[in-house]
């Protein structure tokens, strides 16, 4: 059973680093794109704002249609960084979940080789208490046929 054991222990630390890194990918992924979502929604602001200042002065209608069209496609890419930063969030509490039941298994499987030990080392205790509980019996009565 130990050998088994020992084997899936393994199999399971494979799995655990495995599963540490796609939450590690996960996490950086994540941090990017809440990153670039960040850096676009200051462009967009700083972009409304010089269409703003520019509308005071007065704008023509082909300037106005492109300030416009491109706060509106701003406005597209916004939605769509939102999309993928809801992917990327679920995509890192899968990782995190699949983590969290590899490192599991594995520490019930670690529990199990612990007790497993701790139960060998006290049938050994016990043994090597009965052979010392027999050679004292032995040497007491050799010291008494004497």
């Amino acid at each position: 059973m130990s050998r088994a054991l020992h084997l899936l222990l393994n199999q399971l630390d494979i799995q655990e680093r495995k599963a540490s890194a796609e939450l590690g990918a996960a996490q950086l992924q994540l941090q990017q794109l809440a990153q670039q979502q960040q850096t676009l929604s200051e462009y967009q602001r700083n972009y409304s704002e010089e269409f703003q200042n520019r509308g005071r002065e007065g704008l023509s209608a082909n300037q106005f249609s492109h300030f416009q069209g491109f706060i509106n496609k701003l406005e597209v890419a916004q939605e769509q960084q939102q999309d993928g930063l809801k992917n990327a969030r679920e995509q890192m509490e899968k990782s995190r979940t699949a983590w969290m039941a590899v490192r599991a298994r594995k520490q019930a499987i670690e529990t199990l080789l612990e007790r497993e030990a701790e139960r060998k080392q006290i049938e050994s205790n016990r043994q090597e208490q009965k052979m010392l509980d027999n050679l004292a019996i032995y040497r007491f009565y050799n010291q008494k046929k004497r």
